[in-house]
């Protein structure tokens, strides 16, 4: 039985690699002259005497204990030490805004909250207002003298009481609770996923069998890390294989990141993969039209060496342009990059073969916040494009009747925080129901072909409920109905159907009225007051939630077209199926 194996929980994984390798490097910490080790011994250090100074603090085992902070080195320091002492990490995205922030306070009844950077510290004391449950936020102290707020810094002043420690993290076990998760559903309201210690351990264990760790493997963290696929590939896994993590200091600084950490592995959702191919193809359209040319063949070359299509001569000219063209633009990613892993949201086929062909694997998988992040993913030596590969180890999957993917595991899991029926839907006789619709191949492989939820995943791998938007759009008075669009794509958009009379009423007043409808409803004008109130209605909701362009139709969706069910509900696939184009159009 390995190592892992016999750990009965995640910081015990992790204490077992610090002591395994105490000097090899655990994080790269950026800084001006670039970045800097910080070893698993000194990591290991950091989370004992903030878990020591929570104790101190009365943070009592199974207590919940918010973490809001970009990604950086004390996320894990946090994380570690709140789990170390049978307490729940909450993560809050950092892009929630204070309602988000409050809802998940109050739903969670966090006792404690931890976070860094002074706009995220001032949002978070906005929230609190509503939170009588928090009695304690460890932050970058500002003006204002509220009796709750202490600095971060006294929580690495406390001396290790190993003791102390020793007797909350013995009774750890698999169904111990880690953490609670929020992530959208399909009504829009934030749920709070229950995932044990060993829902993270289950899918840990399945991980040797995908991919070859190799000694001096790194890491570069770049999605934020309260996603839970980010939190397992770059938090979780590095940790309890000693493997090391470097932190993007922000999203407009990831070309730079990349090439000054250098890392071998990278997690990615699809539109991270998106935007390094559209800068390599960006600094291409700047070269000469030879280099240009010769780029362009390379790229052909290597997708028929894919096909198994190439002759001798020109195996030799690939293999030569690789080396020289090849090589300079792996350099961008820093020139370790060997492997990349994809999920959250479906890879475009053009984007995985544009990596394949630089000689840079993307392993693309399938998983939900509610499968501790796994279910499916390609093996490095058994991929196939098209596929979220095959079940990992643990895992089963099979389908329903009407092909909705079911999957069960000790990934599975607990359920929803406090919400039993919902929990009894998803989960029915030990079987999670994904809401999302597949097939599986002669060979076990899995497809993706559909969602039965009305949920979008953005190509940022972030969960959408489009009712919710779509309800708080509809209650402005110039707006008689809205549909939202964005499915694996890298912003919403939503398409308008303007209130005629409130509309019209607008016009008059603004000297437009002897416009008829059918001309006012595609003026400019209408429209861009139309996009002001979009904007202004949704200004309190998540960056991701925002719609950013929309079209206007003149007609409402009725049941007669076809668009709307006998109990007029907007069928959301019609709208999109009928109005496609105009929707791409908004891209």
């Amino acid at each position: 039985m390995s190592e892992l194996e016999q750990a009965q929980s995640l910081p015990q994984a992790f204490f077992a690699t610090a002591d395994r390798i105490p000097n090899r490097p655990a994080q790269w910490r950026r800084q001006n002259a670039g970045y800097t080790p910080v070893s698993y011994r000194k990591l290991a250090d950091r989370v004992r005497r903030v878990a020591s100074a929570l104790i101190r603090a009365g943070v009592a085992p199974g207590e919940r204990v918010a973490l809001l902070m970009e990604n950086r080195p004390e996320w894990a320091v946090a994380d570690y030490a709140i789990m170390s002492i049978g307490a729940v990490t909450v993560p809050l995205y950092c892009s929630f805004g204070a309602d988000d922030m409050t809802y998940v306070l109050q739903d969670s009844g966090a006792a404690v909250a931890i976070v860094l950077g002074e706009r995220l510290t001032s949002t978070l004391m906005e929230a609190l207002d509503a939170c009588p449950s928090v009695r304690s936020v460890y932050a970058v102290l500002q003006p204002g003298g509220d009796a709750r707020l202490h600095a971060f810094d006294e929580l690495e002043q406390v001396p290790v009481d190993a003791a102390a420690l020793a007797s909350r993290l013995q009774p750890l076990t698999r169904q111990t609770l880690a953490t609670l998760v929020y992530t959208s559903g399909t009504t829009g309201h934030l749920k709070g996923v229950m995932l044990s210690h060993g829902n993270f351990l289950a899918n840990l264990e399945a991980v040797p069998a995908i991919v070859r760790f190799e000694k001096e493997d790194r890491m570069l963290s770049v999605l934020p890390l309260a996603h839970s696929l980010e939190r397992f590939a770059s938090h979780f896994m590095p940790y309890s294989f000693g493997l090391s993590v470097a932190f993007a200091e922000r999203p407009d600084t990831i070309g730079r990141d990349l090439a000054e950490s250098a890392p071998s592995l990278m997690i990615a959702v699809p539109r991270l993969l998106e935007v390094m191919r559209e800068r390599v193809m960006s600094r291409m359209a700047r070269q000469p039209s030879f280099v240009q040319r010769v780029f362009h063949t390379y790229l052909v070359l290597a997708q028929r060496r894919r096909d198994g299509g190439l002759s001798a001569m020109a195996r030799l000219g690939r293999y030569i342009l690789d080396r020289t063209l090849g090589r300079a633009v792996r350099a961008r990613f820093g020139g370790r990059l060997r492997l990349l892993v994809s999920g959250g949201a479906p890879l475009g086929s053009d984007v995985g073969a544009f990596f394949e062909a630089l000689g840079l694997p993307v392993l693309e998988g399938y998983g939900l916040t509610e499968s501790a992040s796994l279910v499916s993913v390609n093996s490095v030596d058994a991929r196939r494009a098209g596929t979220v590969g095959r079940p990992v180890r643990g895992v089963s999957v099979r389908l329903a009747a009407d092909g909705e993917i079911l999957v069960q595991g000790g990934n599975i899991m607990q359920g929803y925080w406090q919400q039993r029926e919902m929990t009894e839907t998803a989960l029915v006789d030990g079987w999670f129901h994904t809401g999302d619709v597949g097939r599986l191949d002669t060979d076990g492989y899995l497809y993706i072909t559909d969602r039965k939820k009305d949920i979008i995943v953005n190509s940022g791998g972030k969960n959408i409920a489009p009712q919710r938007i779509e309800h708080l759009l509809m209650a402005d008075a110039m707006i008689e109905q809205a549909v939202v669009y964005g499915d694996r794509r890298p912003y919403l958009v939503a398409l308008i159907v303007p209130a005629r009379e409130q509309c019209l009423g607008w016009a008059e007043k603004g000297g437009m009225s002897s416009l008829p409808w059918s001309e006012l409803v595609v003026s400019e004008p209408l429209k861009r007051v139309l996009q002001q109130r979009v904007w202004e209605v949704l200004r309190h909701l998540s960056r991701h939630e925002q719609v950013r362009r929309i079209a206007v139709h003149d007609v409402p969706f009725s049941v007669d077209d076809g668009l709307m069910t006998p109990t007029l509900k907007i069928r959301r696939h019609r709208v999109y199926e009928r109005f496609r184009e105009i929707f791409e159009g908004l891209y």
